[in-house]
């Protein structure tokens, strides 16, 4: 592999420039380091936009997850269900609490949980549900509020690629009883590392508080109530992540606008296909997936022409460190497809045209050669 700075088209970069680096100097400037006026700013920006009424900063979306696992009270012996396709940290995030991931296929079309299927998985143990919004797409939630009002579940709402995503009107992450968002540096809002979780619920807002910032409300205090540890951001990150909530449509439209011109293109491109877009949600692309035959060969085909390739999620159920769940290769054939024969095409906003236009040629280049 290729250092990413060699690509012809890389797989993701950082839309970064004078605005982040002018709130970095104010940071400097002031000397205060640590969450202070940009960390009240930056949760002011996402409360308003979400229309969350809480909301308080983690040092990433993994913790972020996992601290609203135990704002639960998520321990050993307990069950969560998480589909089975999605990054490793929203299983990671529940296993880490003693308790159990359930894992769930997937919808063939538009990558998401197959809500008809977390019932079956439902057992006296099973506390709550992380739907995970793939891709810059909302998962079905309705169903998903339905099965947990009927069996008395939480929801955790992992939203970390979805800032900007709305589920009939409703931001990601505001629907369950918690929902997080992650900034890390590929998401379409970054601030380097970070993330924002999310409630309406005013007691679990209290826990949370509690639990990321060692068991006290205010830091410099040294009398603490309760146990908790250090998930706090600072300032400098939040400054970078200020600049870039300011910016974001701009960050929007251009990620759409690369979408299209991969739609355009590809277009015809035989025994291609597109992640489908689901009627009760917008769609902001955390990347382009698209779905092809002979993967392997189109990967390598597309590396030894200078791009940066990246393959979808691969399947919870076969990761090794999840070996001791007992489950089979087989046992998720949906996800299993999607893996074999899933691409993730970049779709940062300074990838020019001219760029997506080479890679289509060489994806095209490949169909051809197959069907």
């Amino acid at each position: 592999m290729k250092s990413a700075v060699k690509y012809k088209v890389p797989q993701s970069e950082p839309f970064v420039g004078k605005e982040e680096l002018h709130n970095l100097k104010k940071v400097i400037k002031n000397k205060w380091l640590t969450e202070g006026p940009f960390s009240l700013e930056f949760l002011e920006i996402v409360k308003k936009f979400t229309g969350a009424k809480y909301a308080v900063l983690a040092n990433n979306g993994t913790l972020a997850l996992f601290l609203g696992m135990l704002s639960f009270g998520i321990k050993e012996g307990d069950e969560v269900i998480v589909p089975d396709f999605t990054f490793c940290a929203s299983a990671s995030s529940i296993a880490f609490t003693g308790a159990k991931p359930v894992f769930v296929d997937i919808d063939g079309g538009n990558l998401n949980i197959d809500v008809k299927k977390i019932e079956k998985t439902i057992t006296k143990k099973t506390k709550a549900i992380m739907p995970v919004h793939i891709y810059g797409q909302s998962a079905d939630m309705d169903p998903i509020v339905k099965l947990a009002k009927k069996y008395h579940l939480r929801i955790i709402e992992d939203a970390a690629e979805s800032y900007g995503v709305f589920y009939k009107g409703k931001h990601t992450g505001t629907i369950g009883d918690i929902g997080v968002i992650s900034f890390f540096a590929d998401k379409s809002v970054t601030s380097g590392e970070g993330a924002v979780i999310l409630t309406n619920d005013s007691l679990l807002h209290d826990k949370l508080k509690y639990l990321r910032n060692q068991g006290r409300l205010q830091s410099g205090n040294f009398i603490h109530p309760y146990l908790g540890m250090n998930f706090r951001m600072t300032d400098l990150q939040c400054a970078v992540g200020v600049a870039q909530l300011k910016k974001f449509e701009k960050i929007k439209k251009s990620r759409l606008n690369i979408y299209k011109t991969y739609r355009s293109f590809l277009k015809n491109a035989p025994g291609l296909s597109f992640m489908e877009e689901s009627h009760y949600s917008n769609f902001i692309p955390f990347r382009v997936v698209i779905r092809v035959k002979n993967l392997d060969k189109l990967i390598h085909h597309l590396e030894d022409n200078g791009i940066q390739t990246r393959g979808v999620f691969y399947p919870l159920h076969q990761q090794p460190c999840f070996s001791y769940l007992g489950y089979h290769a087989g046992d998720f054939p949906v996800t299993n497809k999607v893996r074999s024969e899933g691409l993730c095409l970049p779709v940062f906003p300074s990838l020019a045209k001219s760029q997506i236009e080479y890679l289509c040629e060489k994806i095209i280049e490949h169909t051809k050669k197959i069907n």
